[in-house]
C-alpha cells in the first residue's frame, strides 16, 4: 500500500517537540508509576467481575448484503483486473476500513464487524468455544503479511491471501467442529477491541472496567492479545532509523524480517509468562501458571488497543480521504462513476497535535492495564501481596511505554 512518508511512524523528529524527549519519558514513566503507587494505597479490594458469554455471531441478510459487497471489493479488483494499489479500493478497504476504522467505530457502536462479517458468509458455526489457538496462529499470518510480506497493499495479493482466509475459516468450521469466533482472527480482533467502547451505561469507566474484565476464558487468549502487542512494536521497532542503523540493509530482505518479526513476538509471550510466574512464586499460592496466564490476558488488551489507534490514526485520517476517488471504479473496470480526479490529502492536523494525541493514547491504555492488573491480583492474591506480585508487570508496562513513547517520536 502506497503510504506517504509523512503517515509513517516516525512523524516529528524529537528535535521539533516543544519539551524536552527525555522530560517526556520521565514524565510518562512517573505517571505509570504513581498509578500503581496510588492504587496499592486506595484499591484495596476487587470490584471487577469475569462472567462474559460469549456474543451471538448471527447476521442478518442487510449484514450479508454489506458482507458480500465488502468481500467483492477485497478480491475482485486484483484478481479480475490486476488493479494498481494506488488507485484500487481494496487496500483501503482491508488496511484502514476493517483494520482500524471499524475498530475505532467500536469505540462508540460495540462490536460492528461481527454483524456484516465477510468470512462468515459460507460458514457461521455457533456454538461451545474451548480455544483460540487456529485463530491466534492465522492473526499471526495476516500480520506477516502486512508487515513483512514486501507488496501487502497489492489489490491481487490481497485478493488471494483473503480467499484463501476465507476457505480456511469456512473448512476448519465445517469439517473440524469449530466455532467461528475460534478461527476467525478478524473476528477475533474486532470483538476484543469493541471491549474498550466508552458509551456505556453510568458509572461510565466502571463498566468499561467491567466489559474489559468479563472477557470470555478461551484458551490461547492472551497469546492472541500479545500477539497484538507484538506485532506492532515490530512494525514501529523497524520504521525507525535506529532499527535500521542496528541492522543494516538486511532489515531489507524477507528472511531476516520473517525472523525479527517472529522473535519479537516471542520476546513479549516470554515476558509475560515470566510475570506470571513471578506472581505465583512471591505470592506463595499454589496456582497453575496456564491458568494465571490466561486470567491476567485481559489486563494487556488496553495497551493492545493503545499501540493499534496510535499505530495506524495518521492512515485513518488522512488516507481515508482518498476513499471516493478509489471507490469511483470500485471493480477496476474502467467506471467513472462520480467523475473525480485524484484528491490533494490535507493534512489537516500538525505534527505535533497528532503526537500528542498518540502520546494521550498510549498512557491512558497503560494506566488502564496497571488499574485491571491491580484489581485482578487483589482478587486472586489479597490487597497485601498485590504490589509484590505486580513488580514484573509493572516493569512491563513501563518498558512498553518507553518503546511506544521511542517509537512514536523518533523519525
Amino acid at each position: 500500500m502506497k503510504i506517504s512518508p509523512r503517515l509513517s511512524h516516525g512523524i516529528i523528529n524529537v528535535g521539533d517537540l516543544p519539551i524536552p524527549f527525555d522530560m517526556v519519558l520521565n514524565s510518562a514513566v512517573l505517571v505509570v508509576v504513581v498509578t500503581f503507587v496510588f492504587l496499592k494505597i486506595s484499591w484495596k479490594e476487587s470490584i471487577l467481575t469475569s462472567q462474559e458469554t460469549l456474543f451471538s455471531t448471527k447476521q442478518s441478510l442487510l449484514g450479508k448484503v454489506f458482507g458480500f459487497i465488502i468481500l467483492l471489493l477485497l478480491t475482485v479488483p486484483g484478481l479480475v483486473n490486476n488493479e494498481s494499489a494506488k488507485t484500487s479500493i481494496t487496500p483501503l478497504i482491508l488496511w484502514i476500513f476493517l483494520w482500524i476504522a471499524v475498530p475505532v467505530l467500536g469505540l462508540i457502536f460495540g462490536d460492528l464487524y461481527a454483524k456484516f462479517n465477510p468470512l462468515a458468509l459460507i460458514v457461521n458455526r455457533e456454538g461451545v468455544s474451548r480455544n483460540v489457538y487456529f485463530a491466534s496462529f492465522l492473526f499471526l499470518c495476516l500480520t506477516w503479511f502486512e508487515l513483512v510480506w514486501n507488496k501487502p497493499g497489492n489489490p491481487r495479493h490481497i485478493g488471494i491471501v483473503f480467499l484463501i482466509l476465507l476457505v480456511v475459516v469456512s473448512v476448519v468450521q465445517r469439517f473440524y467442529n469449530k466455532t467461528v469466533i475460534e478461527v476467525d482472527p478478524l473476528l477475533l480482533l474486532h470483538h476484543l477491541y469493541s471491549k474498550m467502547r466508552i458509551t456505556n451505561s453510568k458509572p461510565v469507566f466502571r463498566t468499561l472496567l467491567n466489559n474489559i474484565s468479563n472477557l470470555a476464558q478461551l484458551k490461547g487468549m492472551e497469546y492472541f492479545i500479545l500477539l497484538m502487542i507484538g506485532t506492532v512494536t515490530y512494525d514501529g521497532l523497524r520504521e525507525t532509523t535506529f532499527w535500521f542503523e542496528l541492522f543494516g540493509s538486511q532489515t531489507y530482505e524477507t528472511s531476516f524480517s520473517t525472523v525479527a518479526f517472529l522473535l519479537m513476538n516471542l520476546l513479549i509471550i516470554v515476558f509475560y509468562r515470566f510475570a506470571c510466574y513471578f506472581a505465583i512464586r512471591v505470592s506463595g499460592e499454589d496456582l497453575n501458571l496456564n491458568e494465571i496466564s490466561l486470567k491476567f490476558g485481559h489486563t494487556m488488551l488496553p495497551i493492545a488497543f493503545a499501540y493499534h489507534v496510535t499505530h495506524y490514526l495518521s492512515l485513518l485520517l488522512f488516507e481515508f480521504q482518498t476513499v471516493v476517488y478509489r471507490l469511483n471504479d470500485p471493480l477496476g473496470f474502467g467506471w467513472n462513476l462520480f467523475n473525480v480526479q485524484e484528491p490533494e490529502v490535507n493534512y489537516f492536523l500538525e505534527p505535533i497535535a497528532l503526537w500528542t494525541i498518540m502520546v494521550i493514547v498510549t498512557l491512558a491504555g497503560h494506566m488502564l492495564s496497571v488499574v485491571l492488573a491491580h484489581d485482578l491480583s487483589v482478587k486472586l492474591f489479597g490487597h497485601q501481596k498485590s504490589d509484590k506480585t505486580q513488580y514484573v508487570f509493572l516493569f512491563i508496562t513501563v518498558a512498553l511505554t518507553l518503546q511506544a513513547l521511542f517509537v512514536l517520536s523518533v523519525a
